[in-house]
């Protein structure tokens, strides 16, 4: 198949999300809870999304699988 042995670089990995309300406490609170796996990830490698739905603020971390810390995968 045409591409299929192209690589296509780091996939990022969803490992939290957080939906409205209270979104930003909620992440927050698990950045400090997982700062020590965190520290870990180059800053290049983790995403942390901002979006708002009607019902507020909502976040959502990815980091690429490459540089997932076992800890943090929600397998």
């Amino acid at each position: 198949m045409a591409g299929e042995l192209l690589g296509i670089g780091t996939r990022p990995k969803l490992v939290a999300s957080f939906d409205p309300p209270g979104a930003e406490k909620r992440f927050a609170a698990w950045r400090e809870a997982n700062a020590g796996e965190l520290a870990a990830v180059p800053l290049e490698a983790m995403r942390v999304e901002y979006g708002r739905s009607g019902a507020g603020l909502y976040v959502r971390v990815r980091v690429d699988e490459a540089h997932l810390p076992g800890s943090l995968n929600p397998a």
